[in-house]
């Protein structure tokens, strides 16, 4: 319904009772609010989702009286929801939209705060005292055109990001004909002043916008902008890719004078086959051109990003650097702060050394001397008593208790032991 998908179909487009409503005359707000607003909202909806399904960026109100028909007539509300839609930001007309905006957030509060209101009561008091044909008015929708950018950054491959691209390859990429420029325009606009992109036009004698409007994706910065580098890098590339298509071609021709040889060679055409190898002769020389040309290209292409990749890597070293010099700041670390604290740090081990040896010490000090005094007098005493020291026995009582021993022993024999004679004698026995 209204070229409208199955899957974006409003719910109050699938109720004939609420269609009848919606096509109704619109009575003013002030006689009945709620269905005013009710019928504003649907129709918002309902404008949103065929544009989303159509790919529809920017009509007018002849256009959706074309497209809206029911019974052979178009609502008679629309205007009323074109100036909510305007009123309350939805929709802006074209004009306002191609304006580029300021990328600071005191531009944005002004603008939204400011030039937005001021703008749109200009409008209405322009359009009270001049007569305007306000059905032919074009009129962007934001909310698609958001959709649409977001679309794009999705689709977008990684090796195009941050490098330059024509806007043939942005068509290329969003599968569009040459014919949908103009809406493609609209959301590269959209991205630019939301600082997605970086536009820039080449001066050439080649007036293709398709070739000369290149396109940088950025990653919302403004230091991402397209620079001298990126151009050249871009022409350098363009070149690159005109000259190979040059050898292959080149190539081809060589290889068809050479058939082109050989056949009239068969027909026995020798001047025709010199011809074509005189041809070939100088076509070889210009390939040798060709193909020198194309190696200074791809030599320049490497060393700028061989230089490129340097920068990057000076950079990351100054980041660290930074870090470090960071770090020590904040920490107060320094080769004269370590020695201190190493020098303090020993002080209070040497203190710490001398605390456990004054807790390792005994209460009370005995003198050396008073205890060897005292155990001279202990021994004294000892002799004193009679008895050895520590309860021992005295040596004549022990030389008295061994005589009182009685104990028999055998005589000791005046001949020393003959053990062999015994032996013999006993044989002697025995036989």
């Amino acid at each position: 319904m209204f070229n409208i998908s199955e899957e974006n179909l409003p719910e109050c487009l699938q109720d004939e009772n609420r269609l009848n409503v919606l096509f109704a005359p619109i009575r003013n707000r002030s006689v009945n609010p709620k269905d005013w607003d009710n019928k504003i909202s649907s129709w918002k909806t309902i404008i949103k989702a065929y544009c989303d399904s159509t790919d529809v960026y920017t009509f007018t109100l002849s256009s959706l009286n074309a497209v809206f028909v029911r019974n052979g007539r178009p609502p008679s509300c629309l205007p009323e929801v074109i100036s909510e839609m305007e009123r309350i930001g939805d929709i802006q007309p074209l004009e306002v939209f191609l304006k580029k905006n300021d990328h600071s957030w005191t531009g944005w509060a002004t603008d939204l705060l400011v030039k937005r209101p001021f703008i749109w009561s200009f409008n209405k008091v322009k359009s009270s005292m001049f007569t305007q044909d306000k059905s032919q008015q074009s009129m962007v929708i934001l909310e698609v055109i958001q959709s649409k950018c977001d679309q794009l950054l999705k689709s977008v491959p990684d090796n195009f990001k941050n490098k330059l691209v024509s806007l043939k390859d942005i068509l290329d990429i969003l599968n569009k004909s040459p014919k949908y420029l103009d809406d493609v325009k609209l959301i590269l606009h959209y991205m630019s002043n939301n600082n997605l992109v970086d536009i820039t036009h080449l001066t050439s004698k080649n007036e293709n916008e398709l070739e000369t409007t290149l396109i940088k994706f950025t990653d919302g910065s403004k230091n991402n902008r397209i620079s001298e580098l990126d151009i050249g890098i871009y022409t350098l590339e363009l070149n690159e890719k005109i000259v190979l298509k040059g050898i292959e071609e080149m190539e081809d021709t060589i290889e068809k004078c050479t058939q082109e040889a050989k056949m009239h060679l068969a027909k026995n055409h020798r001047q025709m086959a010199k011809s074509c190898l005189r041809k070939k002769h100088g076509l070889e020389k210009s390939l040798e051109k060709k193909a020198n040309a194309l190696h200074n290209i791809q030599t320049l292409l490497h060393q700028i990003h061989e230089t490129h990749s340097n920068a990057h890597v000076w950079e990351s070293y100054k980041n660290v650097l930074s870090a470090f010099n960071f770090t020590f700041k904040e920490t107060g670390l320094s080769e004269d702060a370590i020695d201190a604290t190493m020098i303090k740090l020993g002080e209070v081990l040497d203190k710490n050394e001398d605390i456990q040896f004054a807790l390792s010490r005994p209460t009370h000090e005995f003198d050396e001397a008073e205890l060897e005094e005292e155990l001279a007098d202990l021994l004294k005493e000892d002799e004193s008593e009679g008895g050895p020291p520590d309860g021992g026995v005295n040596t004549s009582d022990l030389e008295n208790q061994l005589a009182n021993l009685n104990i028999s022993l055998p005589e000791i024999p005046e001949d020393s032991p003959n053990v062999s004679r015994e032996i013999d004698s006993s044989n002697q026995q025995i036989q």
